[in-house]
């Protein structure tokens, strides 16, 4: 009887993919195939961006593999420091970090120099790229060396090898890893739409997500057209996944039980000073310089009233109520599989690794075509904008929330019954109490993502709902710097705020209570 009612879940999970995914995108990607026509240019956006996205790979890729290793194999300050650098880059939205640079060279002095005309054309959106791409190559690059065996480096000590065959032995053994790094770079490049939505409409250079979005916001507007670059945004990054996925199978590393991962070892002076230096230059260009501008551009008073004055809030509470869902959402998925409904629940693993490969952008598109008709008129709803955040952010929400599922002992809950514990006390004081940090670090990560996204706000959200990113972009593209830097300093004091509160909470409600004498 359990298994039937988590089959008859899984199959309202599975119609409900069915009615905001897979119903969506063939609305949008047949397009081109029924109408016949559609605007089949924009070739020289699509090359711009592919050439970009390489370049970008091309240098993101082998600093991703260095950091990697560094902070893999690597103890002491300067690696905690790397890690610490990559994850304020992942989690930086891109177009405040546009902004921060757009000010420092707003400036007619600055604007006037070699460097303000590089910024403002194809070095300024190279630039930008790679501070963006470095964190997933780094990322990518760590999850493949993580499984990598000391064996060989063992070997290599035991019987002296030379440095220069064991650096060949080395770069060969990265290579997969630099590989997998490179085709994560290209996808993540060829998809981001802040830089382009920012930068790239000032410096007048063509790119494909913003292209895009040009062909669904301007009048009159062109599925069609949309949907053939569409096409090629998926094309890219299905052969870059592709590759992606063949380099993985190429790995040298051996899953077994003897196997011991590297041990952390404090590096020499002059690398480690090389990597510190490296760290501070990423660190400076990604994050504090930025935010330094911002906040110095914040400080000037402001020509008129402050715009969009309700956008931080409203954003924040869609960041909320969308992590709920998001979570919600995962954690059925989840109890669904751990319940035994595998076929139903295979076909939710595929559709939400699917989900993870199209871009923000397509699937808004999808949405605009699917819903805006008279069967299903929820275009221009608030709902639908909820919709497309918990679409987005429901396979990041699954991913986070399985290791701390899947670590649950199912006899806890059965011994909980077999002393007669009501189903609340099992949920709230047993579950509940095991899953509040991991729940709370997910939902703090998701509600961030959702507060500052922007391809799915900038094409979803309602008249009179302007979310916070759009909010911020459209200043910016008035060049009214101070009032998009106030906006966007509000937002992450905003943030802050929330993950303060939800930790004073967690720290409340985990904390030992003492047991009162009988």
């Amino acid at each position: 009887m359990r298994v039937g009612a988590a089959g008859l879940r899984a199959a309202i999970m599975a119609g409900l993919i069915a009615t905001f995914f897979v119903y969506p995108l063939l609305r949008l990607l047949v397009m081109p195939f029924l109408s016949g026509h559609g605007a089949a240019g924009d070739w020289p956006a699509f090359a711009v961006s592919l050439l970009l996205s390489v370049g970008t790979a091309i240098v993101a890729a082998p600093l991703g593999a260095l950091f990697a290793l560094f902070t893999t194999t690597a103890a002491g300050p300067v690696a905690r420091a790397a890690t610490l650098t990559l994850w304020g880059l992942f989690l930086t939205p891109s177009y405040m970090l546009t902004t921060g640079w757009m000010i420092i060279f707003s400036g007619h002095a600055l604007r006037a120099t070699l460097a303000g005309q590089a910024f403002f054309g194809v070095g300024g959106l190279l630039m930008l790229y790679v501070v963006k791409a470095l964190p997933f190559s780094a990322l990518v690059a760590r999850a493949t060396l993580a499984a990598a065996d000391s064996a060989p480096a063992e070997a290599a000590a035991i019987h002296g090898v030379p440095f220069i065959p064991r650096v060949r032995i080395g770069l060969r053994l990265l290579a997969p890893a630099m590989a997998v790094g490179f085709a994560i770079a290209v996808i993540e490049t060829m998809q981001e739409f802040g830089i382009p939505a920012t930068l790239g409409v000032t410096s007048h250079v063509p790119i494909l997500t913003y292209a895009i979005y040009q062909h669904l916001a301007e009048t009159p507007t062109d599925f069609a057209g949309a949907s053939i670059l569409c096409w090629r945004l998926i094309a890219v990054a299905a052969v870059f996944g592709g590759l992606a996925m063949a380099c993985r199978r190429q790995g040298a590393a051996i899953q077994h039980g003897r196997m011991r991962p590297p041990a952390r070892q404090r590096p020499a002076r002059r690398r480690e000073l090389a990597f510190a230096a490296l760290t501070c230059l990423f660190a400076l260009v990604g994050i504090v310089i930025p935010v330094a501008a911002l906040f110095v551009r914040a400080l000037q008073p402001l020509t008129a009233s402050m715009p969009h004055p309700g956008a931080v809030l409203r954003s924040l509470g869609f960041g909320m109520v969308g992590a709920t869902m998001s979570l919600g959402v995962a954690v059925l998925t989840l109890r669904l599989r751990a319940a035994g409904a595998r076929r139903m629940t295979a076909v939710l693993d595929v559709a939400l690794v699917a989900n993870m490969a199209v871009p923000g952008l397509v699937l808004a598109a999808s949405y605009i075509v699917a819903f805006n008709n008279d069967l299903l008129p929820l275009y221009g709803t608030r709902l639908l904008l909820l919709i497309g955040y918990t679409a987005g952010m429901a396979p990041l929400a699954l991913r986070m929330m399985q290791g701390a599922l899947d670590d649950l002992d199912p006899n806890l809950v059965a011994a909980a019954r077999l002393h007669g514990l009501p189903r609340l006390t099992r949920l709230v004081d047993i579950e509940g109490m095991l899953l509040i940090r991991p729940f709370t670090y997910a939902y703090l990560l998701v509600a961030a993502a959702i507060m500052f996204e922007l391809p799915v706000s900038e094409l979803l959200y309602p008249p009179g709902a302007t979310p916070l990113g759009v909010a911020i972009v459209t200043l910016d593209q008035m060049s009214d710097y101070a009032a998009s830097a106030r906006l966007a300093l509000f937002g992450l004091g905003a943030m802050a705020g929330l993950a303060l509160l939800l930790a004073a909470g967690v720290a409340l409600l985990a904390a030992p209570r003492r047991l009162r004498p009988a």
